[in-house]
């Protein structure tokens, strides 16, 4: 389901179809900015060796710094409208 690595990435919960965690969201953020990783810590105030171990998988990030990558990648989280069953 997820286009990383999911044994790096362990599943706690089932995500519905379509679904990305919001740490899978950064990581292809970060890629799809097309500036270096470094340019990314630099611009964001996020320690390079940080966002290293972030992308690579390592460890997790927290809330903080979440915010920080967002702000500095233009990134707004949503909720996603849900569609309406038919009874």
């Amino acid at each position: 389901m997820c286009s990383l690595d999911c044994a790096t990435f362990p599943l706690r919960y089932h995500l519905p179809k379509g679904f990305m965690r919001l740490s899978e969201s950064l990581r292809k953020a970060v890629l799809a900015s097309k500036k270096t990783r470094y340019a990314v810590a630099i611009g964001s105030g996020v320690d390079h060796a940080v966002l290293r171990r972030f992308m690579k998988g390592e460890r997790d990030i927290k809330l903080a710094t979440a915010e920080h990558l967002a702000d500095f990648l233009e990134l707004e989280l949503t909720q996603k409208k849900r569609s309406r069953k038919k009874s």
